[in-house]
């Protein structure tokens, strides 16, 4: 630079080659001072990002937890409703079932007591 400032300073007057140098270190702070701003704002845009992201993770799983809850009742519900239908399809095999032992026994009976009857009229006879 200093090699620059030589060359120029053969053409210009002095106080024109520390003008330019101000100028040009002045837009080299600038444009430092931008980037600064620049990489800020990005980091700021990224924070606000993960937030607006975590928010959302935050929505889904409470939708996901409430659909798996809505779920899990429905199915409950369901299977509460089919035991219930097997139940009574069970209770009526059973009351069919003990309607016809009684039938049986019933008929049993009968033919038992006419046996005893038999039995007696044969040993005392019909007197």
């Amino acid at each position: 630079m200093k090699c620059i400032l030589y060359n120029l300073h053969g053409k210009l007057q002095t106080r024109e080659v520390m003008e330019m140098a101000y100028e040009i270190l002045k837009s080299i702070v600038e444009a430092e001072e931008r980037a600064g701003q620049i990489v800020k704002q990005a980091n700021e845009d990224a924070e606000a990002l993960k937030k607006d992201a975590q928010k959302q993770r935050e929505v889904l799983l409470q939708q996901v937890q409430k659909q798996g809850k809505e779920l899990m009742q429905l199915v409950a519900k369901q299977a509460d409703e089919e035991s219930r239908v097997e139940i009574q399809s069970i209770q009526k095999d059973t009351k069919d079932t003990c309607l016809k032992i009684k039938e049986r026994a019933a008929q049993q009976k009968d033919e038992a007591v006419q046996a005893v009857i038999r039995r007696v009229v044969a040993v005392y006879g019909s007197h």
